[in-house]
């Protein structure tokens, strides 16, 4: 039959591994909170050191924002501030090798960004010409299918204005906008990865990294303090002959006027179960009462502490019920020992005999 329902099912588990499962528990979460406030350091530090080109934003006439990856010339001038924000419009020629023909100022509010292919020339080349122009920046892009940006260099000591490399498909993109007076690009000023900005982020990932470890350390070691205090101060259950000194009795369904049940296993007795019965009178299952005064030495109904003061068990050889000194009243049949049976009979026997 179960013992691990009702009241001694939960009571148990709370004073025998319970506590033990639940400070495990609790380092368990501890630890899963370390491990997340270190992934979250590592992609802040990741993300801080990636971000070495400057960002390029297209905001478009649907009031839709859309990103391009894109690599700084080394020649050109970087961006700074809060950057700068202009209006795209085509090279003619398209790949800037030659003069290119100026943007009409006229036309817009905003400075003019000249598009770009690569191809024919080289990048200095390119930018040279879309300054001479008047443009406010030159985006340079790929005329093949790669997913590598290129780093534009050279010898590019009088060019004076940003220069950004973007994929051939950032291009096309790009080229759906052109002299669109509605959509605006941006470009917004790089982080730059100095050694002082990885020492900085390097410190502050080591004292997040530390905090969360003190902290975690900390209410693990109070957890684990609390939970001694409460079974240095919870109750030891009987021994196992105190256990035995308590009395057993069958169960007879006759005996009681409806069903009764184990309050910790739940479970209705059946005909010559044994029973226990504690001096409060309660009973349950044997082995489910025994579980329970192994680790609490009181009924689990009233609480009411389950010592035997006038039960004495001499050997493990002794009868199931020896004495009782309180009333059970009429109730159900005492499991004898066989010889006890065995002279009662005699008794009864000779008792006939004499009345004859």
């Amino acid at each position: 039959m179960p013992a691990g329902g009702g009241i001694g099912g939960d009571a148990v588990d709370e004073g025998g591994g319970g506590g033990v499962r639940g400070i495990w528990a609790g380092i368990v979460r501890r630890r899963e909170v370390l491990l997340s406030g270190a992934g979250l350091s590592v992609v802040i530090f990741t993300l801080l050191l990636s971000r070495v080109s400057a960002t390029l934003l297209l905001i478009t006439p649907a009031n839709e924002s859309i990103v391009f990856p894109d690599v700084e010339a080394s020649f050109a001038r970087r961006i700074s501030g809060t950057g700068i924000v202009g209006v795209l419009t085509v090279a003619n020629p398209p790949n800037a090798c030659a003069p290119l023909e100026a943007a009409d100022a006229k036309e817009s509010n905003y400075p003019f960004f000249v598009l770009i292919e690569r191809g024919e020339c080289n990048f200095v080349s390119k930018v040279q010409y879309a300054q001479d122009a008047g443009y406010a920046a030159a985006i340079v892009y790929d005329n093949e299918d790669s997913h590598e940006l290129v780093k534009m260099s050279g010898n590019g000591f009088s060019i004076d204005i940003p220069a950004v490399f973007v994929s051939k498909e950032a291009g096309f993109v790009l080229s759906q906008f052109v002299n669109d007076k509605d959509a605006r690009l941006y470009m917004l000023p790089a982080l730059e990865t100095s050694a002082w900005s990885v020492l900085a982020v390097s410190s502050i990932s080591l004292l997040t990294l530390s905090a969360i470890l003190s902290t975690f350390l900390f209410v693990r070691r109070q957890r684990l303090r609390r939970a001694n205090l409460r079974l240095l101060q919870e109750p030891t259950g009987l021994s196992n002959d105190e256990i035995k000194a308590l009395p057993i009795v069958a169960f007879n369904q006759k005996d009681v006027a409806s069903p009764e049940s184990c309050a910790i296993c739940l479970e209705e007795y059946a005909f010559g179960d044994k029973l226990r019965i504690l001096p409060c009178k309660h009973r349950f299952h044997v082995p489910c009462i025994d579980n329970w005064l192994n680790r609490r030495p009181f009924c689990p109904i009233c609480k009411r502490e389950a010592f035997s003061t006038s039960i004495e068990v001499s050997s493990d050889n002794a009868p199931l019920l020896s004495s009782i000194s309180w009333q059970l009243g009429s109730t159900l049949p005492l499991l004898v020992s066989p010889g006890a049976a065995s002279g009662r009979a005699a008794e009864s026997s000779s008792a006939g005999e004499s009345s004859l």
